[in-house]
């Protein structure tokens, strides 16, 4: 089994000691072919590119990130790191904590973000950082060349693009998006045309697709990145991203899936019998055939998980930042 240490927290249900995946769970699935070959290109752009932005998503702001970036991309590189989608977890709670971290490995330059609502006071910040980079840095053999080259990293659904748009709509005020967008991971799958988001000084932008790390086998962190809808749903199965939810918030102490689900009979760390509240509570039937004898209803306890998984990702529950025991 595929186990994760625990360390035991005070909550109002007995919590499991570890979250498991069945045996023979292919981590292979976590990895599409296609990221290995697009990191290749995005290393034989690198003589072309001034500055590296990677974005990241702020609920997993330590856990998920790729360390082939570092290893092959922006260790050669000037280095921003975005921790987009700040508006659904805590700042004032998380953004010190996160800093200090990153500071203490490295990492100086971090911004934070919502790119769905291109708040323009992030938006400027970040371009002035942008800007202190590439104009501070060393140019290698593009020294003769006025305009820079910025490349945007990072793992799939993050809002890389959404950043791109952001920063072009907002400097040149075209409000129709350069590049595509999507609310599930693997929309962008191969390099991207640079898109021009500054004319003085002229900067272009290559947007890149997501990439995963290749050697994660680490089930909590996996979990995690499905949890935030980072992973195609077809690699984990929701079944068992709302397991792990209901391991998460119970660990946390954290029951206010309770009375926001409507669930009778209190806390439980089985995740049948929560499913099994939301279809009582909310009603949710579907009719199946039965062999020979017609239709028959059962409780869909397959719109029950996505409830559950949708109630962490629009931010209903107390906190949802997932690297909270390594942050505070």
């Amino acid at each position: 089994m595929h186990r994760l240490s625990l360390r035991r927290l005070s909550t109002a249900v007995q919590c499991r000691e570890s979250f498991e995946l069945p045996m023979g769970f292919d981590y292979r699935t976590w990895f599409p072919m296609h990221m290995g070959v697009q990191l290749k290109k995005m290393e034989g752009k690198l003589r072309s590119v001034d500055l590296i932005v990677e974005v990241h998503d702020a609920r997993i702001p330590l856990s998920g990130r790729n360390p082939e970036f570092y290893q092959k991309l922006y260790a050669v590189r000037p280095h921003i790191l975005v921790m987009n989608k700040m508006d659904l977890i805590d700042m004032k709670k998380y953004k010190e904590p996160v800093e200090d971290y990153y500071r203490s490995r490295g990492v100086n330059h971090i911004l934070w973000t919502d790119c769905k609502r291109r708040l323009g006071r992030s938006l400027r910040d970040l371009q002035a950082i942008m800007l202190e980079c590439l104009r501070g840095d060393h140019r290698f053999n593009r020294a003769v060349k006025t305009e820079y080259q910025v490349m945007v990293v990072g793992i799939p659904n993050v809002g890389k693009s959404s950043l791109i748009n952001s920063l072009r709509s907002n400097n040149l005020g075209i409000k129709h998006s350069a590049v595509n967008e999507g609310a599930r991971p693997g929309v962008t799958v191969r390099m991207q045309n640079r898109v021009r988001i500054l004319d003085r000084p002229p900067i272009y932008v290559l947007d890149t697709p997501g990439v995963l790390n290749p050697y994660a086998r680490n089930t909590e962190e996996t979990m995690k990145l499905a949890l935030c809808d980072l992973i195609l749903e077809s690699a984990t199965k929701p079944y068992y991203v709302a397991d792990y939810l209901l391991y998460w918030l119970n660990k946390m102490g954290d029951t206010t899936y309770i009375d926001l689900l409507k669930i009778a009979g209190g806390p439980t760390d089985e995740i049948k019998k929560v499913l099994l509240a939301i279809c009582q509570a909310q009603d949710l039937r579907v009719k199946t055939m039965m062999s020979g004898t017609g239709y028959a209803e059962r409780w869909d306890f397959d719109k029950a998980v996505k409830i559950f998984i949708s109630a962490f990702r629009k931010g209903q529950f107390s906190d949802h930042c997932l690297d909270k025991e390594d942050l505070l």
